[in-house]
């Protein structure tokens, strides 16, 4: 799995966002300095391409700097672990498994 940056000025908030996701196929990893969130492909519909990754990823970076303890401390420290323990490499791929209209039986 590749990690893709983002980087946005949130107008509500009056300042720039950063941070940064990968997905594996089946969720996506959303990682900042305010926390991290993670979301199956299976909450988002069938068909999710990177654009609308990246505007999920946005939505998600901008949640997490206005309320970081939206995030819980178990959540955050659990994708800490499993951030570490990836190794580079691997498909960025958004054709993952999932259910729901559009998806193989």
């Amino acid at each position: 799995m590749t990690t893709d940056q983002v980087s946005f000025y949130d107008e509500s908030l009056k300042k720039q966002v950063e941070g940064s996701f990968k997905t594996d196929g089946k969720s996506i990893h959303v990682f900042s300095a305010y926390g991290n969130k993670s979301f199956p492909y299976n909450d988002l519909g069938a068909i999710i391409d990177y654009n609308a990754q990246v505007l999920l990823v946005q939505k998600i970076l901008g949640e997490l700097a206005r309320d970081p303890s939206s995030a819980s401390f178990k959540d955050t420290q659990k994708q800490r672990d499993d951030h570490n323990k990836l190794q580079p490499g691997g498909s960025n791929s958004c054709w993952g498994g999932g259910s729901g209209v559009g998806a193989n039986p």
